[in-house]
């Protein structure tokens, strides 16, 4: 019987910190991974963790015991990837150990996945969970939570989920206030402002705790580096998508300028506001859509002089679903006999007669594409 002492890294902080790719075999390697983890990050619970396995082995090696010591890791993406990893670091430390036993030592934060897949494995007869000790007084106690609140795992498990829940909760209660900014009303705004200032302080709230979740700042600078990089290289994505973002933001303004028209009480309502909301913005986001996707079509021409064949067709379904979205909104706000609605039936049957027309065509032209074709990089077919 060869027992295994067993130390899990689930989030890869000795990669992500220290450097250290797992599996970690040996007591003189896991020193030493231990040492630069520690130096990488003093308050680092793995550190910890991984040295309580080691002092674990060395009890079972005074015992007598055929023992070995190992770490392994997983991924900075938690979930399928990391336990991914850690499944195939798993497998090969017990190829190279041949134990035959295991003793699981962890921080026990995460035992609940960690658990069934080492002992699905092999046969696990002891688990140790590791406590770090910290000072009891009111200002360690902040410290430390601080210290958590800054790390990415937790960041993205708890800051991100409630910042988006306040930036919900504070969007849908200042529903009238963007109302009032899209009819240019000052005084109402003012007045909005002066009502729901708890609302405001939600929303910027939640603005906060997304951006600092998802690191929104380091984000855009990267995005700008990059943005710089490709202009240079003749790459004309950063330029389209700004353009099809103020397009998409002012297809959002005319659809809540739409949605705020005064009706008449037996036509108000969630539904018709959505309906007049469709029907103001939804041009504007094809045509965002379609300006977003040229990008594409400019690319392939500064590159390679070739037209992509895909994007023709990718643009005749975009205005085909556009065509028969509209047609179905306005059928619903004929049969409504809503004021605002200015067209009529034969209006409706035409949108839907052009729909349907653009539609078979490009699923036509589709079938009717060479079989030769070939595929890019970006996934066009040519």
């Amino acid at each position: 019987m060869k027992v295994l002492v067993l130390c899990i890294d689930r989030d890869d902080d000795l990669g992500h910190k220290a450097k250290i790719e797992g599996p970690v075999i040996g007591r003189h390697e896991c020193v030493r991974a231990a040492l630069e983890l520690g130096l990488a990050d003093p308050e680092d619970a793995d550190t910890n963790t991984m040295l309580a396995a080691i002092s674990t082995y060395d009890e079972l090696v005074k015992k007598g015991l055929n023992a070995e010591v190992a770490a392994i890791t997983g991924d900075v993406n938690v979930g399928y990837q990391s336990d991914l990893m850690l499944t195939k670091q798993l497998e090969e430390t017990l190829e190279v150990t041949m134990a035959t036993n295991v003793v699981l030592v962890s921080n026990g934060a995460e035992d609940e996945y960690i658990f069934p897949m080492v002992s699905s494995r092999v046969k696990v007869d002891s688990v140790r969970n590791v406590m770090v000790k910290q000072s009891k007084s009111v200002e360690s106690t902040w410290y430390f939570a601080w210290k958590i609140i800054k790390e990415e795992k937790t960041r993205k498990q708890i800051i991100a989920p409630l910042g988006l829940i306040f930036l919900a909760i504070g969007a849908m209660l200042l529903i009238p206030l963007f109302r009032a900014i899209a009819e240019l009303d000052a005084a109402l705004v003012v007045d909005e402002i002066s009502l729901r200032w708890l609302s405001i302080v939600v929303f910027i709230l939640g603005i906060y705790m997304v951006q600092n979740a998802f690191r929104v700042k380091e984000s855009v600078r990267s995005g700008v580096k990059r943005a710089r990089r490709s202009i240079y290289q003749g790459d004309v994505t950063i330029p389209m998508f700004l353009l099809a973002a103020i397009i998409f933001v002012l297809g959002i303004v005319k659809g809540i300028q739409g949605a705020s028209q005064e009706l008449l009480p037996q036509f108000q309502g969630l539904f018709t506001q959505v309906l007049l909301f469709l029907d103001a913005s939804f041009y504007w986001f094809m045509a965002a859509t379609l300006i977003f996707e040229t990008r594409r079509l400019v690319n392939a021409l500064i590159q390679r002089e070739m037209a992509p064949r895909g994007f023709w067709l990718l643009s005749m379904f975009i205005i085909a679903a556009t065509f028969l979205v509209l047609g179905g909104i306005h059928y619903l706000m004929h049969s409504m006999d809503l004021p605002l609605y200015q067209g009529d039936l034969l209006m409706v049957i035409v949108e839907l007669a052009i729909g349907v027309s653009i539609a078979v065509a490009a699923a036509i032209m589709q079938r009717r594409m060479k079989v030769d074709t070939w595929v890019s990089k970006e996934g066009w077919r040519r």
